[in-house]
């Protein structure tokens, strides 16, 4: 019933999941994505839609709110939040006398910039595993954003402007929520301010931050995306303590390395290895198709818990950035 070729296809069908080559429809389960292919139609929430903006602009877009359920055809599909981000989705499809779940990305911390994400029984699980390893386990939210303060607290004292790296789709709408709400003056790269309004039209509220100028950064707290490490933007600014969050950071020292910065802090809007097992646990689906990542390790894992579970692609290793 479903096959990989370039993306996740449900066989006798016209329907794609997040396909990376041109086909005639395919659901996209959220933003974060750099680049598009200009499939004739798209299905995707609002928000993931708006978020996309041009890369979208050669596709017939289908905007399907999460939990409304419509037809396209013999299949019923329904939309159901992922958790990862704002907007992001898992799709739900009816078809065949089966029910079939993908995931995409998804996350079962809360998040207080994205809709928490709903489980659902299936029969056939989906399921994208980038943090696909045993040691890929995140530390709570809140141990994590308590050593970013610290190192902002520390910067100040020191006479140092602090720079944060954050992935501007993903971790940096949820620092800009809760340092602001913490009373810090927040400095946003163009590319981040520009998400935070975007969030801010589907009713995220933020506060204490403004568009990035580099005359206006005394007692600011700089947001920087993670393409910027080698930006103009942070060369200029010469008395600076950097910070980098990524899930990656959970091995500290290659991704300090990797950013040329001070410090890394292991935060990610995707799921680690325990809320992925967890995950298909509450699904309990009869079926399990592993995605990206390291599918293979992760298959094993879910064999070993009694799971019927495979690779959907061909391997192949992740780099670390």
């Amino acid at each position: 019933m479903i096959e990989y070729k370039e993306g996740i296809h449900l066989k006798s069908t016209d329907l794609w999941f997040d396909a990376k080559k041109k086909v005639p429809l395919s659901f996209i389960s959220t933003a974060e994505f750099n680049k598009v292919a200009p499939h004739k139609k798209i299905i995707a929430t609002p928000q993931t839609i708006r978020l996309l903006g041009k890369k979208i602009r050669n596709s017939v877009v289908l905007a399907c709110p999460f939990n409304r359920p419509f037809s396209l055809g013999r299949v019923q599909v329904e939309l159901l939040p992922s958790g990862s981000m704002l907007g992001s989705s898992q799709i739900s499809v009816d078809y065949d006398g089966k029910n079939v779940v993908y995931t995409g990305d998804l996350r079962l911390r809360s998040s207080e910039t994205s809709e928490r994400v709903r489980p659902k029984h299936c029969d056939i699980l989906v399921i994208k595993c980038t943090y696909g390893l045993p040691n890929y386990v995140f530390p709570p939210t809140e141990e994590v954003m308590g050593s970013i303060k610290a190192f902002i607290d520390d910067s100040f004292s020191s006479g140092q402007a602090p720079v944060i790296l954050a992935n501007r789709l993903g971790s940096a709408p949820d620092l800009v929520k809760v340092l602001g709400r913490e009373g810090y003056s927040l400095s946003l790269h163009k590319s981040i301010f520009d998400v935070i309004k975007i969030y801010e039209e589907f009713g995220i509220d933020f506060l204490n931050y403004e568009r990035f100028a580099q005359a206006k950064l005394e007692n600011k707290v700089l947001v920087l995306p993670l393409s910027a490490r080698d930006s103009e933007d942070l060369e200029t600014i010469e008395d600076k303590r950097v910070g980098v969050i990524a899930g990656w950071a959970l091995d500290r020292v290659s991704v300090k390395s990797a950013f040329g910065a001070d410090e890394a802090f292991p935060l990610s809007n995707h799921a680690g290895f325990d809320e992925l097992i967890n995950f298909v646990e509450i699904v309990k689906p009869k079926e399990v198709y592993v995605v990206n990542g390291f599918s293979v390790e992760f298959s094993l894992s879910l064999k070993r818990r009694g799971f019927n579970a495979k690779p959907l692609e061909k391997p192949s290793q992740l780099k670390l950035l």
